[in-house]
């Protein structure tokens, strides 16, 4: 990077297109990679194509003696600030609808990041520190989100015991963080945020793909006075598929029990 991108402080605002394809085993190295696909000036943006590969190996004359297993992949998006997210305003009216599956979560201080946030007005450039849910944070939530609606860890254990079968992800996509300056720490932080899913079956139950939304009701000064009302503010998304797997096979199965089916609208 040169001097000015190495000044800038960089944020992990979208991820697309990763695919889950296999873990390396405990204990093994790996590697990570990164290539810059795309540079963004205007919107102060770098897309970047990154794997996780297995640890190259050489023989004894220094030929590589091991294919590299390719574990992860996935193209990330990095913004700097001053940031502006050129995505528009998602409709969340429809949050009610049976569509989606709503739950609230208590979110923590320690679930936020901070970065720093600049504004500019004539001559008048402001900077000051804002909050955003960075993306280990949403992904976590949806995690959540999705193992509450299935039944919870004990009912997702006894799904693996008593009919072999368990979920896995594989894959990504369409994860953005929509929003960088919406969270003012002196209010929001410790507020609880709300998950929605929207759960659509395949394959006979074989794929789930769960669309995910992450929200927050944000506090909105009213101009006539000094109260303030809520608006739902939409701080993240992303669909995640998970496959139902045979625990002894780890081979994709549809042969679901009937319970789960109702459960995932078959």
């Amino acid at each position: 990077r040169d001097d000015d991108a190495k000044r800038k402080q960089w944020v992990m605002t979208a991820i697309t297109n990763q695919k889950f394809r296999s873990s390396p085993t405990l204990g093994s190295e790996y590697v990570v990679t990164g290539q810059l696909v795309e540079r963004s000036g205007a919107d102060n943006t770098e897309v970047w194509q990154m794997e996780m590969v297995s640890l190259p190996t050489n023989d004894s004359d220094g030929n590589a003696d091991e294919v590299v297993i390719v574990y992860n992949a996935a193209t990330v998006t990095l913004s700097s600030t001053p940031h502006v997210l050129s995505s528009p305003d998602e409709d969340v009216s429809t949050s009610s609808s049976e569509l989606y599956h709503t739950q609230p979560f208590p979110c923590y201080p320690d679930e936020f990041d901070m970065h720093l946030q600049t504004t500019t007005s004539t001559d008048t450039l402001t900077q000051q520190y804002a909050y955003h849910i960075p993306i280990r944070s949403v992904t976590n939530f949806f995690e959540r989100h999705r193992t509450t609606y299935l039944g919870g860890p004990d009912k997702l254990r006894k799904l693996q015991q008593e009919d072999g079968i368990l979920f896995v992800i594989t894959a990504m996509d369409d994860g953005e963080i929509c929003s960088l300056d919406a969270i003012d720490g002196a209010n929001h932080l410790g507020r609880d945020v709300i998950v929605e899913t929207k759960f659509v079956a395949k394959r006979r139950g074989m794929v789930v793909e769960c669309y995910h939304r992450l929200l927050m009701d944000m506090d909105i000064d009213a101009d006539d006075d000094d109260s303030t009302s809520k608006s739902r503010k939409l701080l993240a998304k992303a669909t995640m598929t998970m496959m139902a797997l045979n625990k002894d096979t780890y081979r994709p199965t549809s042969k679901l029990p009937q319970w789960l089916m109702d459960l995932i609208s078959l």
